[in-house]
């Protein structure tokens, strides 16, 4: 599996100076820039993990979709517990989610093309990842830990976190893409709502998805997130209210 990645050794730490460290709940991840023999600098990202076991799959992942042409970054050293990858520039997904409800205005439930734009977009990394990733292990494989933070925006959508994983269902990855989208701050708001909305519909629509499935993954992720974030009151109020089976959003 690591045949052709470069095995990197403690002394080669040395070779490279920190620039920043990236937002990341689950492991400490830099960007660093190299310092080669020949003089020439390289910028990559250094990923240290807190499960070291998660580390030769998502290598064996990432390799394999690269092999296939998939829009994820390239593996460049291996360590004991950490990796270097490929350093994609660009804004993550995320931020680009939080400016266009800037432009567009928490309380508007009005989408602009823009926004269409980026869902279908997003939608076409998760086909052909779903596509690639079964063709690799001959059965469905998914994301397993999704949110807006694990993508890039470049000429392309690029995926960058495929340590968990696994075996499952594409309404397991999509119905927790929802309710993380639904969540982040201000919570619930009418064009947060609206664009969920619409992600869900296409996203449904294209994958053929099972609706009702990812309705239940969005209510249960939402219930997770709710206590994590501390908008449980803010949950549970919508829940009563049966956001998802009143909204012509969610129908």
């Amino acid at each position: 599996m690591l045949d052709n990645l470069t095995q990197i050794n403690n002394k080669d730490l040395y070779c490279f100076s920190v620039e920043k460290k990236f937002t990341s709940r689950k492991n400490n991840v830099f960007l660093v820039k190299t310092n080669s023999l020949d003089q020439n600098q390289k910028y990559l990202v250094y990923k240290e993990y807190s499960r070291p076991d998660r580390m030769p799959k998502e290598v064996k992942m990432l390799s394999l979709l690269k092999e296939k042409g998939a829009p994820v970054p390239r593996v460049y050293g291996v360590g004991g517990n950490y990796i270097l990858l490929e350093y994609l520039e660009g804004p993550l997904f995320i931020d680009y989610f939080f400016w266009q409800e800037s432009v567009s205005g928490s309380e508007n439930s009005s989408l602009k093309g823009p926004t269409y734009q980026s869902i279908y977009s997003l939608c076409c990394w998760f086909k052909d990842f779903y596509a690639m990733s079964k063709a690799i292990a001959g059965r469905q494989l998914i994301m397993g830990d999704v949110n807006f933070r694990n993508f890039i925006i470049r000429e392309r959508i690029y995926g960058i976190d495929f340590e968990e994983c696994r075996e499952g269902r594409m309404e397991e990855d999509i119905g927790s893409l929802c309710a993380f989208g639904l969540t982040y701050s201000p919570p619930f708001s009418p064009w947060k709502i609206a664009m969920i909305g619409e992600l869900f519909q296409i996203f449904s629509s294209e994958l053929g998805l099972d609706k009702e499935l990812v309705k239940q993954e969005i209510l249960r992720e939402l219930l997770f997130l709710s206590k994590r974030r501390g908008v449980l009151q803010e949950t549970l109020k919508l829940l009563v209210s049966n956001l998802l089976e009143s909204s012509t959003y969610f129908s």
